[in-house]
């Protein structure tokens, strides 16, 4: 739902999330799926058993190119990379983890996610 913040300019998304569990000695993954919000800058995803959270280079922007960051953690960096939808006035992330040390990523996404503003067509689907 999209808001304007009492004296700033902090606006607020809110959408789904999917993670993918790998399987153990398996190369299948199970999807999880979950919430996402954004308040300003940060990010969290809301799953089941666990939550993410980190923060964006900037506040989301309708209309910008698609682009890459990186987010640390225990296990490794992973490559969020935000993109906006126009048509459904939506942003959209995929989190892949980087494999080895030589800055190759795995194709399969970790996470993937949405988020949106009250005024987008989206907020018509259910919620879960």
């Amino acid at each position: 739902m999209a808001s304007k913040g009492g004296g700033g300019s902090t606006r607020t998304y809110s959408g789904f999330a999917t993670m993918y569990l790998r399987m153990p000695m398996s190369s299948s993954t199970l999807p999880v799926q979950g919430q996402c919000t954004v308040d300003d800058r940060r990010v969290t995803l809301k799953f089941p058993f666990t939550g993410i959270e980190f923060d964006l280079p900037g506040q989301p922007q309708e209309n910008r190119n698609q682009f890459d960051f990186t987010i640390r953690s225990a296990k490794g960096d992973m490559t969020m990379t935000i993109g906006y939808v126009s048509e459904l006035r939506a942003f959209t992330g995929t989190g892949r983890m980087e494999v080895g040390g030589d800055d190759s990523h795995d194709d399969a996404p970790v996470l993937t996610f949405c988020f949106y503003s009250s005024d987008s067509p989206l907020n018509r689907l259910p919620r879960l």
